[in-house]
């Protein structure tokens, strides 16, 4: 002890000791960090650093190998808390604050207490800093005023409101009475911004000038059988049609009945065909008095090329004002699938377009020629006094005791024109000239036509010649070879001057073989 100041020394000393150990301490201090792992990765550690973590809240030392986390506490002055509440959102700020916030704490609500303000057409970025709340409205927007009609050139418009979802524009028709739809005229495209009504009606075209026009929806010379179609052609429509399938044998087809009874004009009809070899058409017209009931008539017959229809017939049944008539065609052999149209019909009374076939019997009118339409009365005679209860076939008009084909009610007694009876044929001259009995003209004309009589010839051919046919005949003026002589050959030979027997024209050579006799 130096003068009793050892003591004090002593004190100082210690002093120095706990300073120098503060230092050191302080000198081995890493930090403050918010995770363990960031402190396990901390770079270069030595033997005596320490740092604070902020998870657990506890020190954790370097023992010289590794991080070791011990049970200290951080001191309280180390992690102060801010007693002060949070601040609201507002203009971002870096702040500065050293205190951390508690694990509880909550900001103040950052939001709006005014009405929110209505869409405009602009739109503005705004310069509020508050949330909206989530059940917040925006005042509607729509407008209170009725909507316009619509207009011919349309318009953007103006307004900013919204159109609510039961508006209703007002309606954009023609009110006035008295402005009604425009008749039938010549085509415009208008200037009229208004729409039909639903149940517009347009006047109706009452009259016409003569020939129908396109401006009153029909086509120049349209008959009232016309449509018109919407490509401004036409196709008549069909009064009566029928289907037939015709292969073998032939079918007759009664197309019509004509009952002209008191009528004041001709009755005319017109019938089509369609074949699968082109088309025909027959058109007939009936001509009808007070007197007589149906006298004359008119026809355009049309026959089908090929197979199809090419004979027509119109027979004639009763006399007088009760007599009527029955149109029918025949279809050929072969047709296969034919179609009639009935598409037109005037005046007709009591008309039944039927379409049906007719019976077998009907093959006898087959003996009138092709592509002509035949008047024929073919009937029961009725209890009258032609023939009664017989049958006849006449030319209409010609009727009579010896007109025509017919047959006595018996139907033993075959009569033409009185000419002809049944059983063996045998001709009775009602004069006793020598010019009497079988008479054959030559063919029409005289100077070109042939005369002949045809034995054991074809049953089913009219032309030709079949083995065993021999010819009676005597050639035209005109023929080189042997004109107007009489000749008897086979008929394959009967144009050879040097075969069969032949007597010359004036009567006074007779050859045979060409050898004369």
């Amino acid at each position: 002890m130096i003068n009793g100041y050892s003591q004090d020394i002593g004190q100082l000393q210690a002093d120095v000791i706990v300073i120098n150990t503060e230092l050191a301490r302080q000198t081995h201090f890493r930090g403050y960090f918010t995770t363990n792992d960031e402190i396990l990765e901390l770079t270069n550690p030595a033997i005596g650093d320490y740092t604070y973590s902020a998870e657990d809240l506890l020190v954790w030392d370097y023992d010289g190998s590794q991080w070791i986390e011990t049970d200290k506490i951080v001191p309280d002055q180390m992690t102060p808390a801010s007693d002060a509440n949070p601040l609201s959102d507002d203009t971002v700020t870096a702040g500065t604050s050293a205190e951390y916030s508690s694990g509880d704490h909550i900001h103040p609500l950052n939001i709006s207490t005014s009405v929110p303000i209505s869409d405009t057409a602009d739109g503005t970025v705004g310069t509020s800093v508050n949330y909206s709340r989530s059940d917040h409205s925006h005042p509607i927007n729509i407008s209170t005023s009725i909507a316009p009609q619509d207009s011919t050139s349309g318009s953007v418009g103006t307004a900013n409101q919204y159109a609510r979802s039961d508006h209703s524009h007002p309606i954009n028709v023609e009110t006035n009475t008295s402005n009604i739809p425009i008749v039938n005229g010549v085509g415009a495209n208008g200037s009229s911004a208004l729409y039909a009504r639903q149940d517009h009606v347009h006047p109706q075209q009452l009259t016409y000038d003569g020939n129908v026009t396109a401006t009153k929806f029909i086509k120049t010379g349209g008959t009232a059988n016309d449509v018109l179609l919407a490509d401004g052609s036409t196709k008549q429509s069909s009064i009566a049609s029928k289907t037939f399938t015709v292969i073998d044998p032939e079918q007759y087809v009664k197309l019509c009945t004509n009952l002209a009874v008191n009528s004041t004009t001709d009755n005319s009809i017109k019938f089509e065909v369609t074949t699968r070899t082109g088309f025909g058409q027959l058109q007939f017209n009936q001509h009808w008095t007070t007197v007589y009931g149906i006298s004359e008539y008119q026809y355009l017959f049309i026959p089908t090329l090929a197979t199809g229809i090419s004979k027509a017939w119109i027979l004639y049944f009763n006399d007088g004002v009760d007599r009527y008539g029955e149109l029918w065609c025949k279809i050929d052999y072969y047709s296969y699938n034919i179609y009639i149209y009935a598409t037109e019909v005037s005046a007709f009374q009591a008309l039944s377009v039927t379409l049906q076939l007719m019976v077998p019997l009907m093959k006898v009118l087959e003996q009138a020629e092709t592509q002509q339409i035949y008047e024929v009365i073919y009937s029961s005679t009725g209890n009258n006094g032609v023939n009664q209860l017989g049958f006849i076939i006449v030319k209409a008009a010609y009727e009579g005791t010896n007109s025509g084909l017919q047959i006595n009610q018996y139907g033993n007694v075959l009569n033409f024109y009185g000419k002809m009876s049944s059983g063996n044929i045998q001709i009775n001259p009602t004069a006793t000239g020598y010019d009497d009995g079988l008479r054959i003209s030559r063919a029409d004309p005289t100077s070109t036509g042939n005369s002949s009589i045809q034995l054991g010839c074809s049953r089913t051919s009219t032309t030709g010649s079949i083995d065993g046919q021999w010819t009676i005949f005597t050639p035209p003026s005109s023929s080189t070879n042997n004109p107007q002589n009489f000749v008897i050959a086979v008929s394959s030979q009967a144009g050879d001057n040097n075969r069969g027997l032949q007597i010359s024209a004036d009567g006074n050579t007779l050859t045979f073989n060409g050898r004369q006799l």
